[in-house]
């Protein structure tokens, strides 16, 4: 059977939309279920999961025991005992757990191996098989799929929203005043904010035509362009979100002193540590690439008046989601699985047991796989 999920718990899960953790479908389905789109083109078929959450879950040590998987992420699914009231908690099952398929399809009542179900149980496995749940790497996995989702799934959720619009303001200041003129003061400023709220709400009001002209581009490339842009602007903010967590890292994992262990262990550790770096670096790298070169065509557009160059790159943006969602998710991983290793524990010290469980782990995350080369060639 599925485990219980206490209420506290699921109403922490209400987040608006997609996050890189957290897929509030429940939410998605209370904003837009009375759009066609929505009933017509959903995530899944059965409304039960169509309504419920997906969670990228750090794994506890007592749960490893339990999953097939020895990665330190989990995929988690919470389906709410009823949507119209979650206090009443609800159910979960783990993606990677044993037995899960058969758990599943016990829970939603399943006696044939319908087209339905199975569909639903691929999404299922796809999703989990993913990094993130951040739209835009959503929208690059689903927007063009042989099933296709609705763009509301792809939406950034209201909390994420609330917290980029100054972050965002501050990033298009420069091309907000070329696009519509030279008011100066505060004026600027207030007028950037009004554009970032619509950017990231995806609104395209009539008033911000001047800027669609200014980049010489029809309506259809405006959208594509605006939706780019959007995504852009979501991983600059969430790298910085990450810089300093990141730098950390780096610094606690070449520092921490391994205790009580062999040398033929030690050799081995070190060597997992040094690749862990390496590969953290890399990952950080790429990151750092896709940003320079948006930020090089930003400059051309802002400074030289260049419109060609940021619309060229605009509209290459969706391109790079892929590559940038799993760059940023190896990355945000480990980071905050070693911030949490270190709750209660004394810091800068490390049992050789402790490193021979969670450094492979990280090793793992980092190291680029299949589906990162699968994506970048698509990306390409």
């Amino acid at each position: 059977m599925a485990r219980a999920q206490d209420a506290g718990n699921l109403r922490r899960m209400v987040q608006g939309g997609a996050t890189p953790r957290i897929l509030d479908l429940y939410s998605i389905a209370r904003r837009f279920s009375r759009y066609d789109a929505h009933g017509d083109r959903p995530l899944f078929n059965d409304s039960r999961l169509n309504t419920g959450f997906l969670v990228k879950h750090t794994v506890r040590p007592h749960e490893r025991p339990y999953l097939i998987s020895d990665n330190p992420v989990a995929t988690k699914i919470i389906v709410p005992v009823t949507v119209s009231n979650l206090n009443m908690g609800g159910h979960a099952f783990f993606v990677e757990e044993r037995g899960f398929e058969p758990r599943f399809r016990e829970f939603f009542g399943v006696d044939n191996d319908t087209s339905v179900y199975s569909e639903d149980l691929a999404r299922v496995r796809e999703l989990a098989d993913m990094p993130s749940f951040d739209p835009f790497l959503l929208s690059h996995r689903f927007r063009q799929h042989e099933r296709p989702v609705a763009e509301c799934y792809f939406d950034i959720s209201e909390d994420e929203l609330q917290r980029m619009e100054k972050y965002v303001a501050e990033q298009i200041t420069d091309m907000v005043t070329l696009a519509f003129g030279q008011t100066g003061g505060i004026g600027d400023a207030e007028r950037a904010q009004t554009f970032a709220r619509h950017i990231l709400a995806g609104e395209e009001a009539e008033k911000f035509e001047r800027l669609r002209h200014a980049l010489s581009m029809t309506a259809e490339q405006y959208h594509e362009a605006i939706f780019g842009w959007k995504g852009l602007l979501y991983y600059r903010w969430r790298i910085d979100q990450v810089r300093d967590s990141l730098k950390r890292f780096i610094i606690e994992i070449n520092d921490v002193i391994v205790l009580g262990v062999a040398q033929h262990e030690r050799i081995a550790i070190d060597d997992i540590r040094r690749h862990i770096l390496a590969e953290t670096r890399k990952r950080w790298t790429s990151l750092m690439g896709i940003m320079a070169d948006y930020e090089s065509e930003f400059a051309a557009f802002t400074q030289r008046g260049d419109a060609g160059a940021v619309r060229r790159f605009l509209l290459k943006a969706p391109g790079y989601f892929a590559q940038l969602g799993y760059d940023l998710a190896a990355v945000s991983h480990i980071t905050s699985y070693w911030a949490y290793w270190w709750r209660d524990r004394e810091p800068g010290k490390l049992s050789a047991r402790d490193a021979m469980e969670i450094f492979p782990g990280f090793l793992r995350s980092l190291i680029r796989d299949k589906h990162d080369d699968e994506e970048e060639r698509m990306a390409s």
